[in-house]
């Protein structure tokens, strides 16, 4: 093994020099703002200045925070990352995700992030796209510092922004409730997946229907209770439409009987990062692989926003406390539900679930067939093959996870049909292009 680790270190450390390469091209700063930033390194800190960079316990959630830094598949997690030490690269190769990290890898960390606040503007307006900057970083990105304390300024925020549980703000003040119990929380959830990862060798690879399955055999069930939960897990508007029907559990079970198809679309964008079980109180959340991260801008990743199946619940859930049992009976609870199905599943989520199967297509060609094959004439018939039966697929699953959630019945209404009718059209060839 030792060998192994040996061998791969220049490997490594060639990548990171790669990374490194590539930024620095798509860089826009002058030459001569370079030099200044370079020269602004030479010179010794003002104490009001040292003040601005991160101290131990600006790193709320530093587990959290790897977890992050390690999914590049985030467009400005993997700029950020690949501007850290070659030391924080190995961290992140070999972080596993789920336990705290090493005194000695949070002051890794620790020192890595208070560079990259001096060493010019993270800023890009590519990067930063989807995510929602306070009013203060704005108005940082605007005034465009380039040194000094205001630069050191503008990265923070940037920083606390797109990661709002991990990292605190400059006016944040933080509270020991602000945690409370979340190491507990944490331990139940890897209790969880341990649990799972049991329950599954013993059933052919199935997942349980209901997290409730794991207790007693694969696990005890307080288990299930978050020690932040006041109601000890009874159902409520955390887990509305989706309590456990056996045990208390104030858990968010995601591959519930009525998530399951549309956590298997999920997983096709987010691989092993798509959360399986979730906490409300602490805004935790278990992976697929076995990771725990906290929620925020990290889910809009892979250049989506907050798309698909999980966000039409809220929004369903929001509308039922609006319109009551009015929902489905009247006109006006009908079209708002209509709107929202439009806007959360139609505009986004498709489109961009499409265009990750149309990427996964290529890559599976490229990979198989060479690195030339789409655009020779049997590539491109390859493709034009495979597309239709794609979207085909994508059409019945989404078609059979709106009428699990919404019932039937709701489609034979004008608006029900009108979204079929709509679902069909966009995933015609027409409606793609």
């Amino acid at each position: 093994m030792k060998k192994i680790i040996e061998r791969s270190k220049p490997i490594v450390a060639q990548t990171v020099r790669l990374r490194r390469r590539l930024h620095k091209l798509m860089e826009r700063t002058l030459l001569l703002a370079t030099l200044a930033i370079a020269i602004g390194f030479a010179l010794p800190l003002h104490a009001d200045t040292r003040q601005l960079l991160f101290d131990e316990n600006a790193i709320k959630d530093p587990g959290s925070l790897v977890v992050k830094l390690q999914d590049t598949r985030a467009p400005v997690s993997e700029f950020i990352a690949s501007q850290l030490s070659e030391d924080m690269q190995w961290i992140l190769l070999g972080y596993d995700g789920a336990s705290e990290p090493t005194s000695q890898q949070q002051k890794v960390l620790l020192s890595d992030l208070n560079q990259l606040l001096q060493m010019g503007s993270l800023y890009d307006p590519q990067l930063f796209a989807n995510i929602e900057l306070s009013e203060q970083t704005q108005t940082l990105v605007t005034q465009n510092p380039q040194s000094g304390e205001a630069l050191i300024r503008l990265n923070r925020s940037l920083l606390a922004d797109v990661y709002p549980y991990e990292l605190a703000a400059l006016s944040e003040e933080q509270t020991d409730t602000d945690f409370e119990g979340i190491e507990t929380c944490r331990e139940n959830l890897r209790q969880i997946k341990m649990a799972l990862d049991t329950y599954r060798s013993s059933n052919a690879d199935a997942y349980p229907q209901w997290l409730s399955e794991l207790a007693p055999q694969y696990m005890d069930e307080k288990v299930l209770c978050c020690p932040a939960d006041p109601t000890a897990g009874s159902p409520g508007v955390l887990t509305e439409d989706a309590s456990d029907p056996m045990l208390p559990c104030s858990y968010l079970y995601e591959i519930r009987p009525s998530e399951k198809d549309g956590q298997h679309m999920l997983q096709t964008q987010e691989g092993d990062m798509t959360p399986i079980v979730r906490c409300e109180h602490h805004r935790l959340n278990l992976s697929v692989g076995g990771k725990l991260y906290r929620n925020g801008p990290q889910r809009d990743i892979y250049n989506s926003n907050k798309i698909g199946f999980s966000v039409l619940a809220d929004a369903l859930r929001d509308l039922r406390k609006q319109h009551g049992e009015g929902l489905f009976k009247t006109q006006k609870g009908r079209e708002n539900l209509k709107q929202a199905i439009e806007e959360l599943v139609l505009k986004q989520f498709i489109p961009q679930l499409l265009n990750a199967l149309e990427n996964e297509v290529y890559t599976q060609l490229e990979t198989q067939l060479g690195k030339g094959i789409l655009e020779s004439p049997m590539g491109m018939d390859i493709v034009r093959q495979a597309m239709p039966q794609v979207r085909h697929q994508i059409k019945e699953q989404v078609q059979s996870e709106l009428e699990t959630r919404l019932g039937a019945e709701f489609f034979q209404t004008e608006e029900g049909k009108d979204i079929l009718q709509q679902l069909s059209v966009l995933m015609s060839s027409e409606g793609i292009n």
